[in-house]
């Protein structure tokens, strides 16, 4: 299981991060926001968050190497 606190700022980098999710079909994969579960996959899901505030991605089941180097990008500490 990988499991990160993400930011996306804007909607170039909300496009960007749903291009990588989306290329990683096979791995399970959700973002949690306070009481909302997301597809990482859906731009309107990501949209629909407070892109403002960080939020946690997790990938669980067949998580390719790659997917982990390619979000991780968008990983930020929280504390």
């Amino acid at each position: 299981m990988y499991s990160k606190m993400i930011a996306i700022p804007d909607l170039e980098a909300a496009k960007k991060f749903v291009n990588i999710t989306n290329k990683f079909r096979d791995a399970t994969m959700k973002i949690t926001s306070g009481y909302y579960v997301i597809d990482p996959r859906s731009i309107m899901g990501v949209l629909s968050l407070e892109l403002n505030k960080p939020f946690q991605f997790e990938a669980c089941d067949n998580v390719p190497s790659e997917l982990i180097s390619e979000i991780s990008q968008f990983e930020v500490s929280v504390g």
